[in-house]
């Protein structure tokens, strides 16, 4: 099968490249492949950039569809593209201007997997202005969080366009049952959507050593949590630290933090692929403390891979596999009071975490093993393929 993947970016960082670098490993020797994407930003390291095949850029893949201006040009580009690659089947993932989704949905037989909330929420994420979670459908009331009522209209409109543009899609993938009842609920066909996570390598045994801190990875913006994560290590009465690793707006402040936490807090800055992997096995447990719905948490799962224990929130997908007294603790989602004491719970009692953390590498070999996903996948793209047949 010819198979080409459009994308925003390319890149090592972020949940949906992961995602994506993961598949097009998977994917090689199996199907002839060809990656598009609107830039790179050149943290993937050269042994990577070899093992996903093919890619090339195709300027305007990351335009959000706002502006109109460029517009022209980039349908261009994609339809070229296309032409020269004659792919059987597309997979969309990141690409949210609503004229380039239609464009791919009619050029050839078409999946995408939607990774986030901008498919059906022109805010902040399913939070609303005040910083809590939103349950309200979309419509009228989501303007309330928008300062500026224009813009909060065009965004709302520009989210029903590109709801309307997923319409020529054969399958709409998404990674948890909290973005099936999401998209459902915005009128997508349940009979198109399809939940499958993405895979996770289950790296060899760790030895056992000791684990001397907590960690806190990945972006560093505040719907992930990060200020109830500084507040809640000023909270630990257990005298292991917290690491934050990561970068994003918000990093200054954490450096600012650590320097003058007296040694509850360090900074790492963003680890690539390697150190991440070292500092998730050496942690007594991986903090997800996020405020916004989480359409799965990766990095949670990459955590328990490595034996080591989640304290997150429950929010979005994050409870279909974070089983509470399983393989972590659950706690409210703005708490850091209850971060911290489920932090010092796990520190204090290295047998219990132990249990959590083996109890959680084995849920993640038996759901998350990259074969049998990889197979699951397979099967969508023929169901796919003979819808558009049919």
């Amino acid at each position: 099968m010819r198979l080409m993947h459009l994308h925003e970016r390319l890149s090592a960082r972020g949940g949906a490249e992961r995602h994506l670098i993961s598949l097009l490993k998977h994917q090689q020797g199996r199907h002839q492949t060809l990656l598009a994407v609107g830039f790179d930003d050149g943290s993937l390291p050269p042994p990577e950039l070899e093992a996903i095949g093919p890619w090339q850029r195709v300027k305007g893949l990351a335009r959000r569809g706002l502006r109109l201006r460029g517009e022209r040009a980039a349908r261009r580009r994609l339809a070229e593209a296309v032409a020269s690659f004659q792919p059987d089947l597309i997979h969309i993932h990141n690409l949210m201007d609503p004229c380039l989704l239609e464009l791919a949905a009619r050029a050839a037989p078409a999946v995408m997997t939607v990774q986030d909330h901008r498919l059906f929420c022109p805010g902040r994420g399913k939070l609303t202005a005040q910083g809590r979670s939103c349950s309200e459908p979309l419509g009228r009331a989501c303007l309330a969080c928008f300062d500026q009522e224009d813009y909060g209209r065009r965004m709302l409109e520009l989210t029903r366009r590109r709801l309307a543009a997923m319409q020529g899609l054969a399958r709409v993938l998404v990674l948890s049952r909290y973005m099936d009842r999401q998209l459902a609920l915005v009128g997508v066909d349940p009979a198109r959507l399809a939940v499958l996570p993405p895979p996770v390598d289950l790296p060899p045994a760790g030895t056992g050593a000791k684990r001397g801190y907590h960690l806190l990875a990945g972006r560093l913006v505040g719907r992930k949590g990060v200020g109830q994560a500084l507040a809640a290590a000023q909270m630990l009465k257990h005298p292991l630290p917290l690491l934050v690793a990561g970068d994003g707006p918000l990093a200054d402040e954490v450096a600012r933090a650590a320097r003058t936490s007296g040694g509850r807090l360090g900074f790492e800055g963003w680890a690539d692929r390697a150190r991440m992997s070292r500092l998730l096995s050496g942690a007594a447990s991986l903090w997800l403390p996020s405020l916004w719905a989480e359409p799965w948490g990766i990095v949670g799962l990459e955590a328990l891979a490595r034996g080591t224990p989640v304290v997150g929130t429950r929010v979005g997908g994050v409870p279909e596999w974070l089983l509470p007294g399983e393989h972590g603790i659950l706690v409210p989602p703005g708490d850091p009071a209850a971060l911290a004491r489920a932090a010092d719970d796990l520190a204090g009692d290295p047998e219990q975490a132990r249990r959590m953390g083996r109890a959680g590498r084995a849920w993640v070999a038996r759901h998350m093993e990259g074969e049998g996903l990889m197979r699951r996948l397979e099967r969508i793209y023929q169901e796919a393929l003979a819808r558009e047949a049919a």
